[in-house]
């Protein structure tokens, strides 16, 4: 069996390695051409005469060799299935096998293989084998690891572990080529995974998401057709004015967080608007239950693009571009964590570039959600405490933020665990399927505490930007009560919490000698997501900084600045801002000391919120100029909408691109620009879906629970406001 595969794979290394060897030329160049002109040439006689020499071949090799088997028990663990179809190969499976390519020096080590050819022959199966290589080089100084990801088409009657035992016993002419010049070579065996298709079977959790997933298009469906009704059979005067669970255009400003909108306590509790100041009719519960659905309402809240003279405008900017940010960054890591570039290298190498820091820098558009987060909820919250003389429904405050993050968050975490293996396929789509931390940690992300345990046992782990924010606003009333009865105590108290944290990241850096940012330590896979990336008491400086510049806001609605200042104040930002960015390139090429990594860790994601601070401010008082007009653009009001479902989704898609591949990606500026740009889209497209079927439809139901004492005694002020 081992002389099976040992054709095989010659036959595969001829063509990506050998090509003089079959054509009979000494010229590397000339023998492929050769080769490809007398391949090129044949007829269909000619070719099904090669495919039956190669059978033949194979043949009398494999009798040869199973007389040897026997003695080394490879016979009683091999399925006797297996060893007889792998007499027969067909050409095309010999075609589908993964084949080295140029630039493994240059750490192109996924030889994937045709999986859709492979599957195409019906009675075959495409599996990978992730095997590992440990080699000596330069003359055995250090060792060179290569993790080959190897593309194998095999009859479906070879199980995983029947291949596992067959590649133990076979020498890949690769291997002999590395101990031909560095004497020596290790191989660590193969673990064999077979893609299915389906990739799972169709399960009972699979039919009931499905299920709840139609009930819910239906109600979608059906609500938008009450509410034409109501428009227009049920009442002329209310083709132009009707009662609705919550139509009114969405205010920015009235966003509780930067990921969501609609979020104040009183939006919380506003339960009816009225049009054309005509009375319409009273409807019962189950009318306003299917309204809290119609697609078209929610769509017409969604798309609309009016912006209160009150509402800061500038913040709907920042948020998209925040988001465009982040997905930036993963479009460019992920393929790097999976060693999945066919140059991966060079891809290393533009992430060492000045220009292209920007892009592994991320993280601080995760920084910039904290800042507007606390932004948001401070200066929100402080002025409707101005106008109930500091008492608010607390209880209510809690449950509204945890309604309106839960219900699409929940639908995600089924979406990964029930829907999405089913959606796509490819030679490494087995390493996407299963997701064991969802099915077992997932009431840790619904409870917002995933982040105090281990990234490896988190479900979604992009989400860690969640439990922490809720964590932050858990605390954040006794901080506005401060701010609001005793000023001065409450930003002596945020100033001194500043400071803590600012004292615990940077000691954390010292203590575990951590790198400088992410890539300095290493990535986040290891122990700096564990004990530093992802922890509220290293993320929350920017959080504070975003509750003092809310502060400032109330106390200060129409600051007063001297240009000198206004220009002080914008290339101080700037100067600012780009340091703490492009800084930290420097450490590709000088290894920095402990106490610069500590002070880089401490202080870059607080400063980096002094700076966007800055911008909020200045472009809420008028000195935004060009700046505060792009910002405030009313292009980015629907597209803001999107930002937390993005948020969740685009990951999603990212990945289902990323494991769908049939070869490698090309670490090439055009390539990923690609990448970037079809994730970005296919994201805000996903998000759109889940925005209208989930997201406002749940929104408008929180409307349902809210008791009307509540509702008439909280939303009166604001109402008059409107008004």
């Amino acid at each position: 069996m081992a002389v099976v595969l040992s054709v095989l794979l010659l036959f595969c290394f001829c063509f990506g390695f050998h090509v003089d060897d079959v054509t009979g030329t000494s010229g590397h160049t000339a023998g492929v051409f050769s080769w490809y002109n007398k391949f090129s040439m044949m007829n269909i006689d000619e070719l099904n005469g090669l495919e039956t020499g190669i059978r033949n071949a194979i043949k009398d090799n494999l009798m040869s060799e199973l007389m040897s088997f026997p003695e080394t028990g490879i016979v009683s663990t091999v399925s006797p299935g297996c060893i007889k179809d792998t007499a027969n190969f067909p050409i095309q499976a010999l075609d589908a096998f993964g084949k080295p390519r140029s630039g493994i020096l240059r750490e192109n080590f996924a030889w994937l293989g045709n999986f859709h050819e492979c599957t195409s022959l019906g009675t075959y199966q495409h599996c990978v084998a992730d095997m590992q290589i440990n080699a000596p080089m330069n003359n055995g100084t250090t060792n060179l690891t290569v993790p080959i990801s190897w593309g194998i088409c095999m009859p479906k009657s070879c199980s995983e572990d029947d291949i596992e035992i067959l590649i133990k016993q076979v020498e890949v002419p690769f291997f002999h080529l590395i101990r031909k010049s560095t004497g020596r070579s290790d191989k660590t065996p193969g673990v064999v995974h077979c893609n299915q298709i389906p990739a799972k079977s169709y399960d009972a959790g699979f039919i009931c998401v499905v299920t709840l997933s139609s009930i819910l298009g239906f109600l979608m469906l059906l609500g938008a057709a009450v509410d034409v009704y109501i428009r227009w059979f049920e009442s002329p005067q209310n083709i132009n004015g009707y009662q609705t669970i919550d139509n009114s255009p969405v205010d920015s400003k009235s966003e509780r967080t930067p990921l969501l909108t609609g979020g104040t306590p009183n939006d919380s509790v506003h339960v009816e608007v009225q049009r054309h100041n005509q009375t319409p009719k009273k409807q019962g519960f189950l009318t306003r239950f299917l309204l809290c659905f119609a697609v078209n309402r929610s769509l017409e809240k969604l798309l609309n693009a009016k912006q209160g003279d009150k509402s800061v405008g500038c913040l709907n900017g920042i948020r998209v571009l925040s988001i465009s940010w982040v997905i930036l960054a993963h479009s460019l890591l992920y393929p790097l964590q999976q060693f999945l570039y066919d140059n991966t290298i060079e891809a290393y190498d533009f992430v060492k570039r000045l220009d292209f820091t920007v892009v592994i820098q991320g993280e601080y558009a995760v920084d910039t959600f904290f800042l507007l987060s606390g932004c948001l909820l401070t200066y929100l919250t402080l002025g409707k405490m101005a106008h109930t003389n500091g008492k608010l429904p607390w209880g209510l405050f809690y449950f509204h933020r945890f309604w309106r993050l839960t219900p699409v968050y929940a639908a995600m975490i089924l979406f990964i665990i029930f829907l999405d293996p089913y959606i796509g396929s490819g030679p490494l789509w087995y390493r996407y399927i299963d997701h064991p931390s969802c099915e077992k940690y997932w009431w840790r992300n619904l409870l917002y505490i995933s982040n105090f345990f281990p990234k490896s046992e988190m479900c979604m782990d992009w989400s860690w930007y969640l439990p922490n924010d809720m964590q932050f606003f858990v605390i954040s009333p006794f901080i506005l009560i401060l701010l609001h009865k005793v000023p001065k105590v409450g930003a002596g108290l945020l100033a001194t919490l500043t400071a803590i944290s600012i004292i615990i990241k940077a000691s954390l850096t010292a203590k575990y000698g951590m790198g400088g940012g992410v890539f300095g330590a290493g990535g986040v896979a290891g122990a700096y997501w564990d004990k530093i990336y992802d922890k509220p008491w290293t993320r929350i400086s920017p959080y504070f900084v975003g509750m003092a510049v809310g502060f400032i806001m109330v106390r200060r609605p129409h600051l007063r600045m001297r240009p000198i200042v206004v220009l002080c104040g914008w290339v101080l930002a700037s100067a600012v801002g780009l340091v703490v960015i492009y800084v930290i390139n420097n450490q590709f090429y000088r290894e920095w000391s402990r106490a610069e990594q500590s002070m880089y860790n401490g202080l870059a994601s607080f400063t980096w919120a002094l700076c966007v601070g800055w911008v909020i401010l200045a472009c809420k008082n008028g000195y935004g100029g060009w700046i505060n007009t792009f910002l405030s653009w009313n292009f980015w009001v629907p597209v803001g909408r999107l930002t937390y479902t993005v948020y969740l989704v685009h990951p999603i898609i990212l990945r289902n691109i990323l494991f769908s591949i049939s070869n490698p990606y090309s670490g090439k500026i055009i390539p990923m620009t690609t990448t970037f740009t079809g994730g970005i889209v296919l994201s805000h497209m996903v998000a759109f879906v889940f925005a209208l079927a989930i997201e406002f439809p749940f929104a408008n139901l929180e409307k349902l629970l809210i008791p009307s004492n509540v509702a008439k005694k909280y939303s009166e002020k604001e109402r008059k406001e409107q008004a």
